[in-house]
């Protein structure tokens, strides 16, 4: 019984005391998604005579690749909204949403990810 015990105290102390032969040398990088940032620049809500929204983001914030990317609505199927009417909704949405909580930015970038998921590759974050 007591070999028994100094042999389990030897397994647990012997690993302690020797450091480890292995190393591993990673020989490509790890590749992280890139996101991109995004900032407001304009927001235009046309009523009548027919309804559109537009909005202006400034992409890649404070680097020398900063553009201006433009999204309309209507847009394009699978856009939720391709028809005036449906535009017409969405600004009363806008118009009548409880901001409180949520930023008037923030739910736009949020609709915009949604409409365009192909124009925000790797996600994104809104400034």
């Amino acid at each position: 019984m007591r070999q028994r015990l100094l042999l389990a105290l030897a397994l647990v102390l012997v690993p302690a005391l020797v450091d480890a032969q292995e190393a591993i040398a990673l020989t490509t990088p790890i590749a992280r998604p890139t996101l991109a940032s995004y900032a407001p620049a304009t927001l235009t809500i046309d009523v009548a005579p027919v309804p559109r929204i537009t909005v202006v983001l400034i992409a890649n914030v404070g680097t020398v690749s900063e553009t201006r990317e433009t999204f309309s609505y209507p847009c394009p199927s699978p856009c939720s909204f391709t028809t005036d009417a449906q535009v017409a909704s969405l600004i009363t949405t806008l118009n009548t949403v409880n901001l409180t909580t949520r930023s008037l930015w923030r739910r736009v970038f949020d609709r915009l990810l949604l409409d365009f998921p192909a124009r925000f590759p790797g996600g994104a974050t809104v400034q």
